[in-house]
């Protein structure tokens, strides 16, 4: 009896603190920080009056004066570099807009200039300012190029325009909710594919750490090292880790067309006739892209089909990785972007026309891990976010999932990379070491070009198979050896069978050779 009563006390205990800390760490509903969300950062659900009573209530807070004293204090006590992540977390803590738009707006402070990049030596220009605008008016001429209308020779511009406008007076509060996704992370009303989720992983310590990626870099900043000055201790970032996810998707049809665009650029380019080694390799310059999506959206919203249907587009849209840079160079790539067909067109959908490059596929029924991030998808940022997802598969455990391997591979385990690597790029390398093309990587893009940069969403996912148990690999194999066996066996037998089967027929002969000779015999 004691020890029952005992037990019960234990677990009305664990449960009373797991409620207390609850409620400490997480964020109100009424707080401050969230009253200003509502006040200026929400999109839906807030009228104007609702805004201006949020913002009062949060200017009156009593909390909000002491979290800034706070959060000055830390910073004057340990200086920006050590502190910036306490002063992030007490002024925006994590479950706010505020720190989402504040996380996204740092991941671009790496990812613009890398999209900027593009456009640099783009002529034989000494001034990169006249480079860039001529890839610029380049970048225009190809995505106006593949603005198509169908083959209809009464469907233009004007037509789609009208047409867009009769739908927006037939629909007209749908409409204003879809003009507000250019300030949402996370569209609405518009389709997207539907998928189960099988498990969902959180990091450990819910925190990156700092001197890895996305760090925020201060000059004074002391080097943290132990007396020997031999290992240096790790810093928390503000940066929140996403977690790992693992869905199973649903096979639906698609409209795809190839990443890579046509080898067509501006009259002033001398290069311009196909593209070399760079532009083959690097699948997602913003021309790549762009002009795949606008042969989508042609598709899709302006009709340019056999029977110029007009139909919605859907979201995300896909774009499969899964070549390596050597058969891209012999032109081999194979890397589509893809969206999925709205259900309702899924039984027979309208043929594109004969001068596109859309095709009409199927997706297979697929098992994926996904990894979220915010901001624009460069070259240099795919990298970093492969070299995430594969590091958070590996060090999680009991996922029940590993990568799927495709074909022949060779590739570099984690634990033949050196952890002690300085070189950020030089690890990255290593763990993006694809020669086969072994993973199949998918970027997944939510929102429409103009959305607001830093309320983009993307993820990364890679294709999934289930990890076989040793115990059941080794009982299968055992079962395929006692298998072979038993037929073997069974082969000799009716071996043994055939010949003694031919054994006796010859006996039998020769008996009946002796008659015939003794009859012979006989008859003499």
């Amino acid at each position: 009896m004691t020890t029952k009563t005992t037990s019960l006390v234990v677990v009305v205990g664990c449960i009373f603190i797991s409620v207390v800390t609850m409620t400490t760490n997480a964020l109100r509903a009424n707080s401050w920080q969230k009253r200003l969300d509502r006040a200026f950062l929400q999109v839906d659900g807030v009228s104007p009056e609702g805004r201006f009573r949020s913002f009062q209530r949060a200017l009156k807070d009593p909390e909000l004066i002491t979290d800034v004293t706070e959060a000055i204090n830390v910073v004057r006590e340990k200086g920006f570099g050590k502190g910036h992540p306490e002063f992030i977390e007490l002024l925006w803590p994590e479950g706010t807009q505020a720190r989402r738009d504040l996380e996204a707006i740092n991941a671009l402070s790496k990812q613009l200039p890398e999209r900027i990049s593009e456009f640099d030596n783009n002529d034989d220009d000494d001034d990169n300012r006249g480079g860039r605008s001529s890839a610029l008016l380049d970048l225009i001429r190809s995505t106006q190029g593949q603005v198509r209308f169908g083959d209809d020779k009464n469907s233009n511009a004007r037509t789609a325009a009208f047409s867009l406008f009769k739908r927006v007076r037939s629909e007209p509060d749908r409409y204003l909710r879809l003009a507000e996704n250019f300030l949402r992370n996370t569209p609405v009303d518009v389709e997207s594919p539907y998928y189960e989720l099988l498990g969902k992983y959180s990091d450990d310590d819910g925190a990156e750490e700092e001197g890895t990626d996305d760090n925020v870099e201060d000059d004074n900043v002391e080097d943290d090292n132990d007396e020997n000055g031999t290992t240096q201790k790790k810093k928390k970032s503000f940066l929140t880790v996403p977690p790992l996810e693992i869905r199973r998707y649903d096979a639906f049809q698609t409209v795809s067309v190839p990443l890579l665009a046509s080898s067509t650029s501006s009259s002033s380019s001398s290069s311009s006739s196909s593209f070399d080694v760079d532009e083959k390799t690097s699948r997602y310059k913003l021309q790549n892209m762009g002009t795949a999506l606008t042969e989508i959206f042609s598709y899709l919203e302006l009709g340019d089909n056999t029977e110029s249907t007009v139909m919605s587009m859907t979201t995300p849209f896909f774009i499969i990785d899964t070549t390596n840079a050597a058969a891209a160079i012999e032109e081999k790539d194979t890397n589509r972007m893809f969206v999925k067909l709205p259900t309702e067109y899924e039984v027979n959908p309208p043929n594109p026309v004969e001068s596109s490059r859309i095709t009409l596929d199927e997706f297979p029924e697929t098992v994926m891990a996904t990894l979220s991030f915010a901001g624009i998808i460069t070259e240099d940022e795919i990298k970093r976010q492969k070299v995430k997802l594969i590091e958070r598969i590996e060090t999680t455990k009991d996922i029940g999932w590993k990568i799927k391997i495709n074909g022949i591979y060779k590739t570099k385990k984690t634990n033949d990379i050196d952890v002690d690597v300085d070189n950020e790029e030089e690890k990255m390398n290593m763990k993006n070491d694809d020669e086969d093309g072994q993973h199949e990587f998918m970027f997944l893009q939510y929102n429409a070009p103009g959305t607001l940069p830093w309320r983009r969403m993307n993820e990364i996912a890679v294709v999934m198979e289930k990890k076989v148990n040793k115990i059941d690999d080794e009982n299968k194999t055992d079962k395929i050896k006692d298998d072979i066996m038993k037929i073997d066996q069974d082969e000799n037998s009716e071996v043994s069978a055939s010949t003694s089967e031919k054994r006796e027929e010859k006996v039998d002969d020769e008996i009946c050779d002796d008659n015939d000779d003794s009859n012979t015999m006989t008859t003499d």
